[in-house]
């Protein structure tokens, strides 16, 4: 294969980027530039990807994805220089042999050796950090940079495009490492087809002006434009500024920050107390004219943009409306006109009226003001004595007010300071029993926070808040809110067990409560079996695995406040095991094997085995989890008895048994009997000899038999053979 060297003068400085990026797949398949049309309307573009977030996009794919890269973009730039968001494009991540550049002269033997390398200027959207040390470098291509010259120089051997080699590239001027070729795919996934199965590289012919695509492995393959495949678009996560103007007494208006490209429409929630108005508006213009207001009232906003029928990150802003105080005084003697009114304070105000009373609008909620009334004649030629009087304003309700630690015998409540100005508040704080109202206490103070102590556990609490101004003269509305204390946890909890059911017993705490949660778990591996809500002291679990250990937790709920949870653990009564046998046995080891029991099947259990020698007078028990296990150094030609139980905490099952005598080592002893008798002949007599063997035989079985279910078993190999001389 010939060898390319491809010159690129290029230089950028990619600009710093900070906005928080989101990625959205698209699962509707589509050719490349209806693609990034949608992604363009909807959103922001197609994605571009770097050496961060390609992990990350890549992790569960499952198919081809268009991303936004071509060989030539529409602006006109230089062929495979930038994405479709005009970011340069200053990583890449090909599928071995790809892009094909040109057309091949040779169609059988083809292979793609051209790798564009760009000039390493990075900002902070770029790293050099390519995750070289997962991809082991096969072939080294060292770039030199010259000025404005960065030429490649490669030198590759021929290759079928089906066994592709890696190649890493190193930047002589930076020491930036790209890697345009690896052996295996994001998390080392199979590089010729999907997670579905399908071939994703099965085009292996030149495209003149090829489209790009992230194959469900991470590399990129160049394909025909108009084939159809889902696609992955971004957007730069929205921050806006709302703000609140004209407020008074019943209305504010509310403006916002434009949301980003096509927003259809703008969703609005403004909420208080009282207070809960939804409204979609019109993307014709970014402000709202808020009325029918309360004076005084904290009011929360957000503005939602709405894009291609999502919701935007939403625009917050809060904020109070104006108070106002109301005047009446007396008429003074004689004739008048109209009445001049000084309001002193912040803000000062003046007005003029021709009644004997006056709204004063557009003062600070809590704010203390002189008000100073006089009298005058129509061409106020001449005026009246001026008569004051001191008052403060109606303090703003405080707000967030909400229970913030709570134990089982106490609740600690907090709130925020209302707008405008106040001295302090006085909290009430009461309780209900059997429709009976308990006052606690009335306490006034100085900080936003307050915690009501000594209570019963399950206690529901009742606090209201009011802030107060200096003299005590006036105090604004109250703020009401309900604690609870947390329950009790219960005591005295026991289980009765058997082979298949759980019973579950406790003792009610003291103190109020609604229901009790009964949570049971397998203990060994912490799997949830099941959950139940009872109003009573006791609960069955049936059904259960045999031998298993079991979990059980129980823990108090009343209303959405939970108790310390109370566990405790136990086994279900073992079962023993099913057909135990031999597998395999010789001079020295011996591999049983067994079945674990049909009600044990599915968890993990404990078993004992054990041997058993009568004649070595030897046993010994082993643990294991498995089913079967190996004896080893065992006595040759002994009978042993193998035992093997259901072990099950401190309870053990019954045995299941079998036996298996070991090979023999044959070993010969000869004992020689001389015969010698006063009567004639008797040591001749056939029958003698049997007594004597029968004899023998007897005495030999008292130390190598026993009797077993009326059988005589050998305890040890061992013959006893008569030879006459």
């Amino acid at each position: 294969m010939g060898r390319i060297q491809h010159l690129i003068l290029w230089a950028v400085l990619v600009v710093c980027c900070v906005a928080e990026r989101q990625y959205f797949f698209q699962s509707n398949s589509s050719t490349w530039e209806q693609a990034r049309l949608h992604c363009q309307v909807c959103y922001k573009e197609m994605v571009s990807l770097t050496p961060e977030n390609i992990q990350q996009l890549a992790q569960n794919l499952t198919s081809s994805y268009w991303i936004g890269l071509r060989k030539t973009m529409n602006n006109g730039s230089f062929p495979w220089s930038r994405w479709s968001n005009g970011n340069p494009l200053a990583f890449q991540n090909w599928y071995p042999g790809r892009p094909i550049l040109s057309k091949p002269k040779n169609p059988v033997n083809i292979y793609n050796n051209y790798y564009s390398i760009l000039p390493n200027y990075c900002g902070c959207c770029c790293t050099n950090n390519s995750n070289s040390t997962s991809v082991p470098p096969v072939t080294t291509v060292n770039s030199s940079y010259h000025g404005t010259d960065f030429t490649e120089k490669v030198n590759m051997t021929a290759s079928s495009t089906k066994t592709p080699a890696v190649t890493k590239m190193t930047s002589v001027m930076t020491g930036s490492t790209f890697f345009t070729g690896v052996t295996g795919g994001i998390n080392g996934t199979n590089m010729t087809s999907g997670n579905n199965g399908t071939n994703e590289t099965e085009t292996d012919v030149y495209i003149e002006e090829p489209c790009i695509a992230m194959l469900s492995f991470g590399l990129w393959f160049d394909k025909i434009c108009s084939e159809l495949l889902p696609y992955i678009c971004y957007e730069d996560r929205f921050y806006g500024n709302a703000t609140m103007t004209n407020k008074t007494l019943h209305s504010a208006t509310l403006s916002w920050t434009r949301g980003p490209g096509d927003i259809s429409g703008y969703r609005m929630e403004v909420k208080s107390t009282d207070y809960n108005l939804t409204l979609n508006h019109s993307c014709l213009n970014q402000t709202y004219d808020l009325s029918n207001l309360t004076a005084g009232t904290q009011y929360r906003v957000q503005v939602f943009p709405i894009k291609c029928g999502r919701d935007l990150n939403p625009q917050n802003v809060s904020f109070y409306t104006k108070t106002s105080i109301f005047l009446t005084w007396f008429a003074p003697e004689g004739n008048s006109d109209l009445y001049n009114i000084q309001v002193r304070g912040e803000p000062d105000l003046k007005m003029t009226t021709r009644t004997e009373s006056a709204l004063v609008k557009g003062l600070i909620p809590g704010g203390f003001y002189t008000f100073e009334v006089n009298a005058e004649v129509e061409d106020k030629s001449i005026e009246g004595d001026r008569m004051d009087i001191p008052s403060y304003t109606k303090p703003g309700m405080v707000s967030n007010l909400k229970p913030s630690a709570l134990t089982n015998d106490s609740v600690q409540f907090q709130w925020e300071q209302p707008t405008g100005n106040t001295s302090g508040y006085r909290a009430h704080a009461w309780r209900e029993e059997k429709n009976i109202t308990v006052h606690i206490f009335w306490k006034n103070l100085t900080y936003t926070n307050l915690t009501v102590g000594n209570q019963s556990p399950g206690d529901k609490i009742w606090l209201s808040v009011v802030a107060l101004v200096p003299d005590g003269s006036v105090e604004g509305e109250p703020s009401k809110v309900i604690g609870r204390t947390t329950p009790g946890e219960v005591t005295n909890l026991q289980l009765n067990i058997t082979e298949d059911t759980i019973i579950v017993y406790w003792t009610p705490p003291q103190g109020n409560y609604e229901t009790f949660s009964v949570q049971l778990k397998l203990n060994a591996s912490n799997k949830e079996v099941d959950t139940e809500n009872t109003t009573d002291s006791q609960l069955s679990f049936t059904n259960l695995k045999a031998g298993a250990e079991y979990l059980v937790t129980v823990t108090t709920l009343n209303g959405y406040l939970k108790s310390y949870p109370i566990s405790t653990a136990n086994f279900t009564l073992p079962l023993p095991p099913q057909s135990a046998q031999i597998d395999f046995f010789n001079k020295s080891h011996v591999i049983l094997s067994w079945k674990a029991p049909v009600a044990s099947q599915g968890v993990q259990i404990m078993y004992l085995v054990k041997y058993i020698t009568e004649f070595w007078n030897d046993t010994q028990t082993y643990e294991t989890h498995t089913t079967n296990y190996t004896f080893h150094e065992l006595h040759a030609g002994t009978k042993y008895t193998f035992e093997v139980r259901v072990k099950a905490g401190t309870q053990e099952s019954q045995p299941v048994q079998t036996s298996q005598t070991t090979s023999a080592t044959v070993r010969v002893r000869t004992m020689t009997m001389a015969c010698s008798s006063s009567e004639p002949s008797i040591c001749e007599n056939s029958g003698t000899r049997t007594e004597v063997l029968q004899n023998l035989i007897s005495h030999f079985r008292k130390w190598f038999s026993k009797m077993e279910n009326e059988t005589l078993v050998d305890k040890v190999f061992w013959e006893l053979e008569w030879r006459g001389a």
